[in-house]
């Protein structure tokens, strides 16, 4: 029995090597998870045990629960300045189900997918299980990893059927700017590609300010923009996202979120009507966290000379060049967490073949633990 090409050409990443690696080293400290350290606020679980006892624990729609879906359509149009309602919000099974789900019902097999270089594993996974193939545009690490708009152009083909946005990025924390949108949004009207705009991570922007691709003129029409409550309110397995975009592309997107899961989970959905429709203080808390926690690591980090970092302005992530040390980013991965014992996230492969040189440094976790990690990486660096 022979299984599908979309599967046996999929490269498997080593995350499982990474974690047997850092389980081998007794009090490691982790920097390597994307993922908030913070309890989900109380009155989001509250809702959640609320739906159970009411009964609300069958399927819901398709699309999803209509009160989230109209709160969420009404937060995005006040966000954006556009103008949705319900039928253009599907809820995902997080960011990652919605950015599948996305691409799946737009391109084809052999359609070329761009998508800025290095990047986050997940979008390669799906691109590759809907059948395309990726190609990486250059985030220029000299110009703050803004897009390199002359590759964007070169490596626009008659193949080439959909764009995906990150911005604030993962892993190089950059927000694109005024200028590297203008010019990718132009290439999308004249190339009449699908734009995918990750924009989990708008809320995290601590320097510069967040712009939408969706906003610039003709990508209303072409763009589906991804969200996700895990980020903001620490909602990570709840697994709870959405798209939003033109109603006669979201139709579609809903048709594949019903073939990969039929609905996100009901009780989810009702938890995450509660983080909209609640205080938003505990978010606030945690955005001041990772305010602080920023300044602390990029001080740091600029202070070890074998590191040149480009100052991340949002996610929670720090992208430092390591070329310095002569060592590839495996192997100072597995250095840091012998000497230092600090868990450190390799550029590559994690983050395609442009993540070579680099290493990735989460700042969300407890600001004591991010300090002693600091110090053991410091020390470490120096026997360097």
């Amino acid at each position: 029995m022979k299984l599908s090409n979309r599967v046996l050409s999929t490269e498997k990443l080593s995350y499982l090597e990474v974690a047997k690696l850092a389980r081998s080293v007794p009090d490691a400290i982790y920097l390597n998870i994307g993922e908030p350290d913070f309890p989900t606020p109380a009155h989001i679980i509250e809702a959640a045990k609320e739906a159970m006892d009411r009964g609300d624990t069958h399927y819901t729609s398709d699309e999803g629960i209509k009160e989230l879906r109209e709160a969420i359509a009404e937060k995005e149009s006040k966000r954006l300045g556009l103008n949705f309602d319900e039928e253009n919000v599907v809820i995902t099974a997080g960011a990652t189900g919605g950015t599948y789900s996305a691409l799946m019902a737009s391109i084809e097999p052999g359609d070329e997918v761009l998508l800025p270089d290095p990047y986050y594993s997940g979008y390669y996974y799906a691109v590759q299980m809907a059948g395309g193939k990726l190609v990486g545009v250059t985030q220029m690490e000299e110009r703050g990893f803004q897009i390199d708009s002359n590759e964007l152009q070169r490596k626009t083909s008659s193949k080439t059927k959909a764009m995906i946005v990150v911005s604030p990025n993962n892993p190089t924390g950059v927000v694109l700017n005024d200028n590297t949108l203008k010019e990718m949004a132009e290439v999308a009207c004249e190339k009449d590609l699908l734009v995918v705009s990750d924009e989990v991570y708008n809320e995290f922007v601590f320097n510069g300010e967040f712009r939408s691709i969706g906003t610039y003129p003709g990508m209303s029409e072409r763009t589906v923009m991804i969200n996700s409550f895990s980020k903001t309110y620490a909602m990570t397995g709840w697994r709870v996202g959405y798209a939003v975009g033109p109603k006669k592309i979201i139709a579609e997107v809903a048709k594949v979120s019903h073939a990969t899961g039929v609905c996100v989970s009901s009780i989810s959905q009702y938890a995450a009507l509660a983080a909209l429709q609640g205080t938003q203080e505990p978010t606030k808390r945690m955005l001041e966290a990772y305010k602080v926690r920023r300044k602390i690591l990029v001080e740091a980090l600029k202070r070890i000379s074998l590191f040149r970092l480009v100052e991340p302005q949002g996610a929670f992530f720090a992208f430092p060049n390591i070329s310095a040390t002569k060592m590839s980013s495996m192997d100072l991965f597995r250095y840091l967490l012998g000497e230092a014992k600090v868990v450190a996230l390799p550029g590559y492969p994690f983050f395609g073949a442009k993540g070579e040189n680099h290493i990735r440094f989460s700042y969300s976790t407890a600001t004591s633990k991010l300090e002693e990690a600091i110090a053991r990486i410091t020390e470490a660096m120096k026997k360097l």
